[in-house]
């Protein structure tokens, strides 16, 4: 395990934060005798923290609050709950949230938020300019400029290969849909593994996906967003001036078209996985790609370890797309040379820190977050939760903490550059982040796994899941909702 520098140390000092400060806790101007130079910036300040669905990372907040105290002299009251009880209170008593990144929309339409100060993240602002770039900038945005969150990690899915196989085939990693469906096929036949074959009564599957329930939605979500994300239009799940539904038009259609192909050379387990499952699948060597993401906080049985540690295995970005369709023109067009082919799906987990509008105390609620987001702890802090990832250009040094042991140094370090060259890609495309998310998801879902089992063509299962969107839209208010979603893209209504 690498050391790692300056412990507990304090992302603040400059002149200009204590003024932010002062004005936050009504306190009035220092003097100049001694006692108030000796008096610390937060002195008597009590900050209420809500922490959502993540009990390890509450757990490890709590355990900085001591620090917190001795260098601010503010107290942190650390309180546990649920998205669920989150949603259903209208005005949550606390002073600042870390929980799901999606919720930032929902709470900044629903309740207001307090935007993150500029003097915390302006110019020489290290702790806060070495977070990636399209989580910084992006994810923590809402509307066109405003920055409200503060990141804590936010995985994309990627895909995991079994690199001794794809060795044997003579083949290289996918770099499109196509190419991974292909894999797919080639390693769903055991006769071509020859003897590196799985035995016969083993579990095997050429590629193994999360489709469970809350999943299979936001797997269809990451592997259309190549085709469906284009530069010249803003419009990618909703019309942004319309909010009418976008699923069942061309660039998701064929999407699910690819899903029912791989589905063939998957196992009936994956209906049921989460990434969790998908993961500890792969490193028991049950299927010959798998799409997940790498966690150091869900641990892997003995077992699993053990058969892992024999397994030659790589990680690369979710394939992409040589093509991506243009609303404005009802085409496909091919994506220039040069041109990323991977487009990657943000906020489809992830943790993020937001002060509520309401609160007494908003720069200092926003410095705790921001303090929580630089702390140098061993591990990581948000290490801790199986819904992050390195999200800091400081954090590639630290690889290992971020994945499971199976991997080894070299393939944690690898994961480690290939994130943060994908937080910072030109394009990108979101999870929704708007009000009924829950919703749209699950009528998402039913339309997936309806194509999956043969139940419904694809393009009829998506067209029934956009009359759902569509009523959904209805109820919530189609203007409350355009307006979201149009925030929700960087766009101001």
């Amino acid at each position: 395990m690498r050391s790692l520098p300056n412990p507990l140390r304090f992302p603040v000092v400059s002149a200009t934060l204590l003024v932010v400060l002062s004005l936050s806790t009504g306190c009035p101007k220092p003097k100049s005798d001694d006692s108030a130079q000796d008096k610390l910036p937060l002195e008597g300040v009590q900050l209420t923290l809500l922490v959502v669905d993540d009990p390890a990372l509450a757990a490890a907040v709590r355990k900085t609050e001591g620090e917190w105290r001795t260098q601010t002299g503010s107290t942190m009251d650390v309180v546990e709950t649920t998205e669920d009880a989150v949603l259903a209170q209208t005005a949550p008593s606390a002073d600042a949230l870390i929980g799901p990144s999606h919720l930032l929309g929902v709470l900044a339409e629903r309740d207001g938020l307090s935007p993150i100060p500029e003097s915390l993240r302006g110019e020489g602002q290290e702790d806060w300019n070495e977070i990636f770039e399209l989580a910084r900038s992006h994810e923590a945005a809402w509307g066109s400029s405003t920055i409200l969150g503060v990141p804590f990690g936010s995985p994309v899915l990627v895909c995991y290969y079994r690199a001794d196989l794809l060795k044997r085939l003579r083949k290289s990693p996918p770099r499109t849909w196509d190419e991974y469906h292909e894999l797919a096929a080639l390693l769903a036949d055991r006769a071509n593994l020859g003897d590196a074959a799985p035995p016969a009564d083993a579990p095997w599957s050429g590629a193994m996906e999360p489709l469970g329930p809350g999943w299979a939605g936001l797997v269809l979500m990451a592997r259309a967003a190549p085709g469906a994300k284009h530069p010249d239009n803003y419009s990618t799940w909703f019309k942004v001036d319309t909010m009418e539904p976008l699923i069942s038009g061309p660039p998701v259609v064929r999407a699910l078209v690819q899903m029912v192909t791989a589905a063939k050379h998957g196992s009936a387990a994956q209906f049921e996985a989460n990434p969790d499952d998908v993961r500890a699948a792969f490193w028991r060597g049950e299927c010959g790609l798998a799409l997940t993401w790498p966690t150091a906080a869900v641990p892997l049985d003995a077992e699993t370890q053990a058969a892992g540690s024999k397994i030659a295995a790589g990680v690369v970005e979710l394939p992409g797309s040589r093509e991506h369709f243009n609303i404005d023109e009802g085409a496909w067009q091919r994506r220039d040379s040069g041109d990323d082919l991977s487009v990657p799906l943000l906020a489809t987990s992830g943790r993020m820190g937001v002060v509520f509008e309401r609160s007494d105390h908003p720069a200092a609620s926003a410095q705790l977050l921001l303090w929580l987001s630089a702390l140098s702890t061993d591990p990581p802090l948000s290490a801790r939760s199986p819904w992050t990832t390195l999200y800091r250009h400081g954090q590639t040094t630290l690889s290992e903490n971020w994945v499971e042991k199976p991997m080894g140094q070299a393939l944690a370090d690898e994961y480690a550059k290939q994130t943060e060259a994908t937080f910072e890609r030109q394009q990108w495309a979101f999870a929704l982040r708007i009000p009924g998310r829950k919703e749209y998801l699950a009528a998402l879902d039913e339309a997936v796994l309806a194509a999956l089992r043969g139940e419904r063509p694809p393009a009829a299962a998506l067209y029934q899941a956009a009359e759902k969107w569509r009523e959904i839209t209805q109820r919530l208010g189609v203007e409350q909702q355009r307006t979201a979603y149009q925030r929700s893209l960087g766009l101001e209504p």
